[in-house]
């Protein structure tokens, strides 16, 4: 396999800068086809801004990013009809409903072939169909803002901390859409700063603090890397949904 062919995403020595703040600070990085990626770390280590300037939004002070094989200063009109994007803050027309609201994004960004229904199911809205944006709840919001990332059927998915302020349950459901891009060879870059999130995900992992990369790897690589010298973790199968009434 070429490193054309191998990676989706490829950054060099990548710097961002407003005026006196450093943002993104020379990181560098590559993300295979079809892998879940994250960009893990507090709020303020220059992860989305990061993707923003991979997903074509920002333009970079120095450095290097290409998507698909191409320059993101270059050729953004060929790079975004083959990305999607779910933004941090993502939110859409309080009064139409959930189909409508995909049939309009397809439209706007002219997907004549969008399987509106398809996505409906993928983000598990069936039964939200006819509900209007502003009666849904964050997570409801959240998959319907993934389905619209999804309306071109990209090949490369951001998603901008998908999950932040969402509940346990909700963020199951996050979870479960994103295990099924993966498994429809999808890449998906993640920010997130949930570590459980990016074990749970993620193939591999760069870790960002104050706009640098101070650490790269699967999560298992990381684990054993940077914690204590013994770990026990248990696993079941399938996963406990009762709680012991003992205390």
């Amino acid at each position: 396999m070429t490193k054309e062919a191998e990676y989706a995403i490829e950054v060099e020595n990548l710097t961002k800068r407003y005026g006196d703040l450093l943002a993104v600070n020379d990181i560098s990085f590559n993300v295979r086809k079809g892998e879940v990626f994250a960009l893990l770390g507090p709020n303020g280590a220059g992860k989305t801004t990061t993707v923003e300037i991979i997903d074509t939004i920002r333009t970079p002070t120095s450095g290097k990013a290409s998507v698909l094989g191409m320059d993101v200063t270059k050729k953004k009109h060929d790079i975004v009809p083959r990305i999607g994007v779910l933004p941090q803050g993502f939110s859409s027309f309080d009064r139409i409903t959930v189909r409508e609201t995909i049939q309009y994004y397809s439209r706007l960004f002219c997907c004549r072939n969008t399987d509106v229904d398809g996505l409906i199911e993928l983000v598990n809205l069936k039964d939200k169909t006819q509900d209007q944006y502003k009666n849904l709840s964050g997570g409801l919001k959240q998959r319907l803002g993934i389905a619209i990332a999804l309306v071109n059927d990209p090949e490369v998915v951001f998603l901008d901390e998908p999950t932040t302020g969402l509940d346990p349950q909700a963020r199951r459901h996050i979870w479960e859409i994103v295990e099924q891009l993966r498994d429809r060879e999808k890449t998906v870059i993640i920010t997130t700063h949930y570590i459980e999130e990016s074990e749970r995900l993620c193939d591999r992992v760069a870790v960002m603090d104050m706009g640098r990369i101070i650490a790269q790897g699967t999560p298992n690589e990381l684990i054993n890397r940077y914690s204590a010298e013994s770990n026990i973790t248990f696993r079941l199968t399938p996963p406990s949904t009762r709680l012991s009434s003992r205390t």
